[in-house]
């Protein structure tokens, strides 16, 4: 199978099995892109990185076709923000892009060591507190 058409891949394992999820992960500004991912076959979008795109804005034009997984700045937030900013981020997160579902909350990168852990903390605690829409 060709490498420059996952489209093609997709066809392939849809046949496989009709229910299958597609999930993509691209760094980045790719929103240009968003449009032909879903058209052959996108359903989950990763990580949307708030640093590059505005998470709340994708999930307004494409929320209605995709899902979205990470939407948490590891470059931002997760080392540089409070246990406050953290809180914040997520009930926004929550608020505006799980709104109507489609929001798998995470990070949208994996953490690098210098993320407080406090921040780590933070993010559970408010998934927890805010995470039901």
């Amino acid at each position: 199978m060709d490498q420059a058409a996952p489209g093609a891949s997709w066809a392939v394992a849809r046949r496989v099995n009709p229910n299958i999820l597609i999930s993509y992960h691209s760094d980045g500004y790719i929103e240009p892109f968003i449009p032909e991912l879903i058209e052959i076959g996108l359903d989950v979008l990763n990580p949307i990185q708030p640093e590059c795109m505005d998470p709340a804005a994708i999930k307004r034009r494409y929320g209605d076709r995709l899902a979205f997984f990470g939407t948490i700045g590891t470059q931002t937030t997760f080392p540089f923000g409070s246990p406050e900013d953290m809180r914040q981020e997520i009930r926004q997160r929550i608020e505006t892009v799980g709104k109507g579902g489609g929001l798998i909350l995470a990070p949208s990168h994996m953490l690098e060591p210098d993320v407080p852990w406090q921040n780590i903390l933070a993010f559970f605690e408010a998934a927890r507190e805010f995470g039901k829409y």
